[in-house]
């Protein structure tokens, strides 16, 4: 298989299967509340639901992938989620559109996690951070457009359109795996499925001060990211009265801009500075980002401008640590990179679930919680980063 053909399937997987499934509708949060008669709230779990999908299911499509390969296991968990984007079509009840969540999660899982494996199939050390690098630039037209085909399906076609729109995508990704994709692992043997084994490779992953450490710190930066889409809708449609396709052309060029730069940028820098580096650089721009939130509430008020800025540096610092997160973590671990993949994005959804259900909760009438929930999180990323063994993550050799 082709690269280009791969690189297609990776952006395609990975953005229909993580990104695209939460935020198509996240310009749809009030009016489902209202035309479901249910709490802002409970609407805003719907996102966090599926993120606990994903999370939970991403354990067994790992280790699964690692025994009979990546094909088979993405297959299964596009049709997963094909079924729940249909029960999310139909959905007449808060209840029902949380179990469609809950399903659309369980399937992406599969290609939640093993998108990186697939890429960690193919590239290793820094050319797997390079190449992640320049991966983010081209799903930089995709993840920040969801909003914008949301916004536009909400506001011309009411809410049930994103979730048609999504099982369109999905059935797309369903025949493009059957058909297109050649299977690039090159070390799946059905001894990997041996409970002995799965108890040893997930052991190995445990152990593993560098891996746990940035599985923890990505646990705490993606949940910030994704406090940002549960708060964003209610902050900005609800309190601040944009339109939603307003809202999605915001979050668009937010984080287009700051993806793409970023993207550049690491991909430029990381062979001359090392990963290291460049994730502190990164939690300098978030915790950054979290404190002109904060202050802008207080100089000036509740408007688009005080936290659409904040989050774009924020998009910009968190799209540095991304791809040197992922390399330092998989690059020791090519042989069990299915369980690798796993764990990690168990670890990073998993963030983006516990603290985007925190977030559903708290005040939303101003963008302070959101601020402190940033700033928090970026902080203790840092600072669990900082306690991993320096000299694995030092500058490359050839910098």
């Amino acid at each position: 298989m082709n690269s280009n053909k791969l690189l297609f399937l990776i952006i395609l997987l990975s953005a229909c299967l993580t990104q695209f499934a939460t935020d198509v509708y996240i310009p749809s949060i009030p009016a489902i509340a209202h035309a479901l008669n249910a709490p802002m709230s409970a609407v805003q779990h719907s996102l966090a639901i599926y993120l606990y999908g994903v999370a939970l299911t991403l354990l067994i499509y790992g280790p699964l992938s690692d025994g009979i390969g990546r094909k088979i296991p993405m297959a299964i968990g596009l049709a997963i989620m094909l079924v729940g984007s249909l029960v999310c079509v139909g959905a007449h009840s808060i209840h029902t559109l949380i179990l469609g969540r809950f399903l659309q999660g369980c399937g992406a899982g599969a290609c939640a996690g093993l998108w990186r494996s697939v890429f960690r199939d193919v590239f290793t050390g820094d050319e797997l951070a390079k190449f992640g690098s320049y991966f983010t630039i081209f799903v930089m037209f995709i993840v920040p457009g969801a909003p914008v085909i949301g916004g536009l399906l909400q506001q011309y076609l009411g809410w049930r359109a994103s979730f048609i729109f999504m099982t369109g995508y999905t059935l797309l990704a369903l025949v493009l795996v059957i058909f297109l994709y050649q299977e690039t692992s090159q070390q799946h043997h059905l001894d990997k499925l041996k409970m002995s084994a799965i108890i040893h490779n997930f052991k190995r992953l445990l152990s593993s001060r560098i891996f746990m450490g940035i599985t923890f710190s990505t646990f705490l930066t993606y949940g910030a990211m994704f406090s940002w889409l549960s708060a964003g809708p209610i902050l900005l449609i609800h309190v601040v009265k944009v339109t939603p396709l307003v809202f999605g052309l915001l979050t668009f060029f937010a984080g287009g801009i700051a993806y793409a730069l970023a993207g550049w940028v690491n991909g430029k820098l990381v062979l001359r500075f090392g990963m290291t580096n460049m994730m502190r650089l990164g939690w300098t721009f978030a915790l950054i980002a979290g404190i002109l939130m904060l202050i802008g509430k207080f100089l000036f008020g509740i408007n688009v401008w005080a936290i659409i800025i904040p989050i774009i540096l924020f998009y910009f610092g968190s799209t540095l640590i991304w791809p040197n997160a992922f390399a330092g973590a998989f690059t020791p671990f090519g042989d069990i990179a299915g369980y690798a993949g796993a764990l990690y994005s168990f670890m990073q959804l998993g963030g983006g679930a516990v603290i985007g259900t925190v977030m559903a909760y708290l005040p939303a009438h101003n963008q302070i919680p959101l601020a402190w929930v940033m700033i928090i999180c970026s902080l203790l990323a840092w600072f669990i980063y900082e306690m991993i063994p320096r000299p694995v993550l030092a500058p490359p050799k050839n910098a």
